[in-house]
Order: C-alpha cells, then structure tokens, then sequence
C-alpha cells in the first residue's frame, strides 16, 4: 500500500497556497497554517509531518523560528525544512541553511520545482526519520539548563503562559 506523505505548508498568502495545493495534493496529504505560530501549535500537539514548506517572512514567528522550533526536538529534527521567500540575498539564504533548513526557493517559484525538491529531500531522509518517530514518544526532552529554557520559553508561550513584554 503506498500512503501519502504528510505535508505542512505554511504560508499566509492564500493564492501561493492555493497553487501549491493544487500542484501537491495528487502527492502529499496536505495541512495548511496561516501563521508560523499555528505551524508551531500543530507540531508541539503531535502532529506528524513528512516535510514542511514554509514562507520565511512570517508576521511574529518566521520560517526560520519554525525550523529552529522544529530542529529541538528529536522526534521533529529529521523532518526536512524548505523555505519559500522573496528575500534574494545570499547572507539570508546562508543564514537559513545554517540554522537547519533543507532547501530554500525564491519566490516566485515554479510549483514542479518545490514539487521535485520535496520528493528529492524525502528520499534522503526516509530512513531516519521512520527510525526516530519510532523511537521516542516524548516530544521535547533536555539536554542542558540553557537549550531547555530557550525551549520553555517557546513550548510556554504557545501553551499560553507566557506574556510577551
């Protein structure tokens, strides 16, 4: 039996998600979030995911906060990350890939593409990411004082004890 994988696009603009939807949804099982903080809440949830493609510039929590979000747990951080943005520097792009993203597309982008660049990550990464979701059924564990109150402070915003100043 050959299953869809399981793709969350995170993107605010509803016409980009429309043509990726359309493009991808013969592939992937699709999830869309507006916002990289409602991104964020599907994952802290348990939601599983086989990749995420996610707009950079998000308003309050970017792509990039959402990779890195992604990145500190060992059930998430073989997921691969790939970014859409319009942004062409190359200290952005450089930036990205050093904080753990997979792949990055500029904008605009033709949809085949970011449909062959998913499909090339995930083969890439089929094999640890089965072993790790197989392995740990807690989401977020310590590694030392200063990661896990960096990572506190995320998991207790989005649950909602926590007030920005």
């Amino acid at each position: 039996m050959n299953t869809k994988r399981h793709l969350l696009i995170v993107d605010e603009n509803p016409y980009v998600v429309d043509i990726l939807v359309q493009t991808l949804s013969k592939d992937f099982k699709i999830t869309v979030a507006g916002t990289g903080q409602e991104a964020a809440r599907l994952l802290i949830q348990g939601n599983r995911f086989d990749s995420v493609l996610t707009e950079l510039e998000l308003p309050f929590f970017s792509g990039l906060e959402l990779t890195k979000l992604i990145r500190m747990s060992r059930l998430t951080a073989q997921i691969p990350v790939v970014i859409l943005s319009s942004a062409l520097d190359s200290t952005t792009r450089i930036e990205c890939l050093e904080q753990g993203v997979d792949a990055f597309l500029s904008k605009p982008f033709n949809p085949l593409e970011v449909k062959a660049k998913l499909h090339a990550l995930l083969r890439r990464a089929d094999s640890p990411l089965k072993e790790t979701q197989q392995q740990l059924p807690v989401l977020f564990e310590t590694k030392s004082k200063s990661l896990w109150s960096q990572r506190s402070r995320i998991l207790s915003y989005f649950l909602g004890n926590y007030a920005i100043s």
